[in-house]
């Protein structure tokens, strides 16, 4: 399937059981921020730029016999994730770089090995319908540091990039589901908050939360 571009994304910070976690920052931006989950787009982020997903195939290893392969031994999916976008509100990327805000002092510090964890979800599409890469459960790092450099001639920018490291969801042991956002070509498929409601444990449709108030 042909993927073009990578339009927007879709964190939501979870807890040790992959549970949609609360977090004041999360309500402050894009779509979904009553819901508490964070749409990096245009509008948030100044753009997505890359999504890098690598390891998707397992490991399969030959086993030999009687001079000839007897059997292939198949391991696991060894996946890993660059996610980088121009500019994120600083208060989020700090929560996914693993810092927690300092009442006291103001700003956000590092000062346990903690790691930020949630629900990634990467969007491209397919001549004119989304496509879903989605990471129900998955730990966040800082992607390559931060390299400032003197302006020359043209200003010289530092952008944000994230590793995602996705892994197998404790509750039914999925790891990743790859959705197209078009019910001509999967009848199933409904729309893009039923999909979340299913990947991210505790998201609440909007349509849901007016039915129940």
């Amino acid at each position: 399937m042909e993927l073009n571009g990578f339009a927007r994304a879709l964190i939501a910070p979870e807890d040790d059981n992959a549970k949609l976690k609360t977090l004041d920052e999360f309500k402050k931006y894009g779509q979904y921020k009553a819901q508490g989950v964070f749409q990096a787009d245009l509008q948030t982020a100044r753009g997505t730029t890359q999504s890098n997903i690598t390891g998707l195939n397992p490991t399969v290893t030959k086993v030999y016999g009687s001079n000839t392969t007897a059997e292939s031994e198949v391991g696991v999916e060894n996946i890993s994730c660059t996610f980088a976008a121009n500019d994120m509100p600083f208060d989020i990327s700090s929560l996914m770089q693993g810092l927690t805000k300092d009442e006291a002092h103001g700003g956000y510090k590092r000062a346990d090995k903690r790691l930020f964890k949630g629900a990634y979800i990467a969007i491209s599409e397919n001549h004119g319908f989304p496509v879903y890469y989605a990471f129900p459960y998955c730990t966040f790092t800082s992607g390559s540091g931060v390299n400032m450099q003197t302006d020359t001639a043209s200003p010289v920018t530092v952008h944000d990039s994230f590793t995602v490291t996705p892994q197998a969801r404790p509750t039914d042991n999925l790891l990743y589901q790859i959705f197209v956002g078009d019910s001509t070509r999967d009848t199933v498929w409904k729309n893009e908050e039923t999909m979340l409601a299913y990947i991210v444990d505790g998201f609440q449709q909007a349509s849901t939360q007016t039915s129940a108030s």
